[in-house]
């Protein structure tokens, strides 16, 4: 007789039968001698007999339940649940549907747990021991273990937040969110996958901090002037080195402690701004101004460029025709040109430099520096803190930005903050790459040149500070829609939370046109819903990370 294919229930069903008849057969033998020797030989055999199928089945039933153990493990690893009464739900219900066990055996206790390093999932499970025989011995349970390395994947995620001033009533809701996701999605244990957030914080633009040079190209500041001189009735002004102006250009001229005595007699300082009327390499006359020189060159004296690409810009204002003097700041606006929807690094094409007001009071450029890609929930954290609300709503920079930070395209630019920052290749064998663009209202502020636009909508500060030319680029929900468009050809996935945005019809199309698909669309209506829908996020990409 051959045993090892026949299930162990009807193999104990089988040996109970066989021993029936042999003992029948013993009971009916008259001979005396045959008598005692079957009686001895069964007290003696009968109990190791059985032992040796106690055995047998001890060994297939182990068997079993490590087949159904790893089944179910598997099972369990390759669901999304992520904490460990989820997986013990799934686990315990995929081992029950696959253990067969002997009628009267009973499943012990069984566990599903994920271990230390958050992607391994980890089942144990115990059955009592079978027997035919008499128990001789005690029988301890019967245990299994497993181990199932979940498909996990690199996660990179960009979280790009509103902190405009209408977020004012709602920045401590808002902080915890981030807060929250920033918790949830970064994992304690880096290795084997690892999982990266970007902060970019954004509002009348974004502020790039020490990048800025790297990303809008190096301004032109002020250069040192050695003289200013009569040359007949034109005034020349020579500076120490090249000063780039060509006729036609402004410059301000700064701490030169020189006036001119016009003939009508009254002095006036020159110490302003004046249209170049001629130049040399290191020379350049000013526009208007004759007479007689007086007073003592200031050792300080220096002349500043006032077009696009300078440290300062003066422009003519779009409500009153007066011109403005405006600083250049660490914050940037759109890219224009052919790069203007696509992640190309800097190094192809800069993105749009940001003028403001020197004292920086009206619509200020103040929100909080990016921070590129970190697995430090620490620094992302103190940053988050720190997020205080002010100006206008500049969306479309935000989100360009947000696809910055996880494109290898920026790979060089952010490799100057860490060489940990460097996203991956589009094309890394699991690797997952998001963009979370959460605003709580229109997108209003374009710009010209480096200046708000006289076409941006109200509530982007006065209309005296914009200038007199319409946005480069056009509609700032135009823009979004475009790079919403590119950033998804790339394989990149989009969450949008337009928050409190009541009936605003042009917010709820964007949201839902941006994002990856309706279920990436959040729409909260106050702050403990924000609140809600950020955690919901962050559980959503962390189901991503395991089942992509």
């Amino acid at each position: 007789m051959q045993y090892k294919d026949i299930p162990s229930e009807r193999l104990l069903s089988r040996l109970k039968a066989q021993l029936q008849v042999k003992l029948k057969a013993g009971l009916r033998d008259e001979r005396g001698a045959t008598a005692v020797f079957f009686a001895v030989g069964l007290v003696l055999l009968a109990p190791a007999a059985l032992g040796l199928v106690d055995v047998y089945l001890t060994t297939t039933q182990r068997a079993e339940l490590q087949d159904a153990l790893d089944t179910a493990t598997l099972y369990a690893a390759r669901s999304d649940k992520m904490t460990d009464a989820e997986l013990k739900t799934v686990g315990q219900a995929a081992l029950v549907s696959n253990l067969r066990l002997p009628e009267g055996q009973k499943l012990v206790s069984s566990d599903f747990k994920l271990a230390a390093d958050k992607i391994t999932v980890v089942g144990t499970a115990q059955i009592e021991a079978p027997g035919v025989g008499p128990k001789l011995w005690e029988r301890a349970d019967l245990t299994a273990n497993s181990e199932v390395l979940r498909n996990s994947n690199n996660v990179e995620v960009a979280l790009v937040l509103d902190t405009t001033g209408s977020m004012s009533a709602n920045m401590a809701n808002l902080r915890t969110a981030a807060n929250d996701l920033v918790t949830l999605v970064i994992k304690d244990q880096q290795k084997p996958y690892y999982t990266k957030v970007a902060l970019v914080p954004y509002a009348v633009g974004v502020n790039v901090g020490s990048l800025a040079d790297a990303a809008r190209g190096v301004l032109v500041g002020p250069v040192k002037i050695s003289s200013i001189a009569l040359n007949g009735t034109r005034v020349e002004v020579t500076t120490s080195t090249p000063h780039a102006l060509v006729t036609g250009d402004r410059v301000l001229l700064a701490s030169t402690g020189k006036s001119i005595t016009p003939s009508n007699g009254s002095k006036v300082s020159l110490d302003a701004e004046y249209v170049v009327t001629w130049r040399a390499d290191n020379k350049f006359s000013l526009d208007g101004v004759t007479g007689a020189l007086s007073g003592t060159l200031g050792s300080s004296a220096a002349s500043q460029c006032l077009q696009e690409g300078c440290k300062q810009y003066s422009f003519v204002s779009a409500s009153n025709n007066a011109r403005k003097l405006f600083a250049s700041t660490n914050c940037v606006s759109e890219r224009v040109g052919s790069e203007a929807y696509t992640d190309a690094g800097p190094g192809v094409a800069g993105v749009g430099r940001l003028y403001q007001p020197p004292s920086n009071l009206n619509n200020p450029c103040s929100s909080a520096a990016i921070m590129p890609l970190t697995s430090s929930k620490d620094l992302l954290k103190q940053r988050i803190d720190g997020l205080t609300d002010s100006s206008s709503t500049a969306g479309q920079i935000g989100l360009a930005w947000g696809w910055y930070m996880v494109s290898p395209e920026w790979g060089s630019f952010v490799n100057a903050v860490s060489a940990d920052s460097v996203p991956a290749p589009y094309n890394k064998p699991q690797t997952l790459k998001v963009v979370i663009l959460m605003t709580d209202g229109a997108f209003n502020t374009p710009y010209c040149k480096g200046v708000i636009a006289s076409d941006a909508g109200s509530g982007s500060g006065n209309a005296s500070d914009h200038i007199k030319c319409s946005a480069t680029n056009g509609d700032p929900f135009a823009q979004a829609d475009k790079l919403c468009k590119n950033i998804k050809e790339k394989g990149v996935f989009i969450y949008t939370v337009g928050f409190n945005v009541g009936s605003d019809a042009k917010v709820k199309k964007l949201m839902n046109d941006c994002a990856t698909s309706a279920e990436y669309v959040y729409m909260p209506a106050n702050g403990t819903q924000l609140k809600v829908a950020f955690r919901a996020i962050a559980q959503d990409i962390n189901s991503l990370r395991i089942s992509k």
